[in-house]
């Protein structure tokens, strides 16, 4: 478990304490069968909506359902999703041009972003072609994220088209190699039935 392992690799003895790790599990809906799981067994009270806290296992444990989430509190949990709203997507940006005076936490921010618009391209993508709303700043960070993914898939693409017309070139110089050979052995075969008749003549 990743939690042990950062507990441990300090090489002190608990120089890391359980009570200072938490394991969060982040869910776009809310897992009704693990949560009936875990409660068999543990404490599950709902801190907040969507938090599920776990009390009772080796570290503690939240659960967030980013679906059930306020938007208005946690609008940075809600964004992980794959299924990410135009709305809430510019409201992201919105908060990230924010932070754009405080370095540290506009990082942050910034880390959270390019993760959000690479797993919901298309709806950045919208974005950024209306994009009036969006800093400048915002528009750098994002849009190259964005078109270095499209020129790595162009170059995959025309990289395999290459080679398909490598593999193209190399079926057509074997079928001729092929055909070369079938016509010298037609060639010997003939020259085999003219020296059968002339000795057959000659006999």
């Amino acid at each position: 478990m990743p939690a042990c392992l950062y507990k441990s690799d300090t090489g002190r003895v608990d120089e890391i304490l359980d009570t200072d790790i938490t394991i969060t599990l982040i869910r776009e809906q809310r897992p009704i069968k693990l949560l009936g799981q875990l409660g068999s067994k543990y404490t599950v009270a709902e801190k907040g909506k969507g938090i599920y806290r776990i009390e009772g296992m080796l570290f503690p444990m939240q659960i967030i359902v980013t679906g059930e989430l306020e938007r208005s509190t946690h609008i940075w949990l809600r964004s992980l999703t794959r299924n990410i709203g135009q709305e809430e997507a510019e409201e992201l940006l919105d908060h990230c041009d924010d932070l754009r005076d405080n370095d540290a936490e506009y990082e942050k921010a910034k880390s959270v972003v390019n993760l959000v618009s690479d797993i919901n391209e298309e709806v950045f993508e919208r974005i950024t072609a209306g994009g009036e709303k969006m800093s400048d700043r915002l528009k750098y960070m994002v849009l190259p994220e964005l078109k270095e993914v499209k020129e790595q898939l162009a170059n995959k693409d025309a990289e395999i088209a290459d080679k398909n017309a490598e593999i193209a070139d190399k079926d057509a110089e074997i079928a001729d190699k092929n055909a070369e050979i079938a016509d010298k052995n037609a060639e010997i075969e003939r020259l085999r039935r003219e020296l059968a008749a002339a000795k057959a003549t000659s006999a």
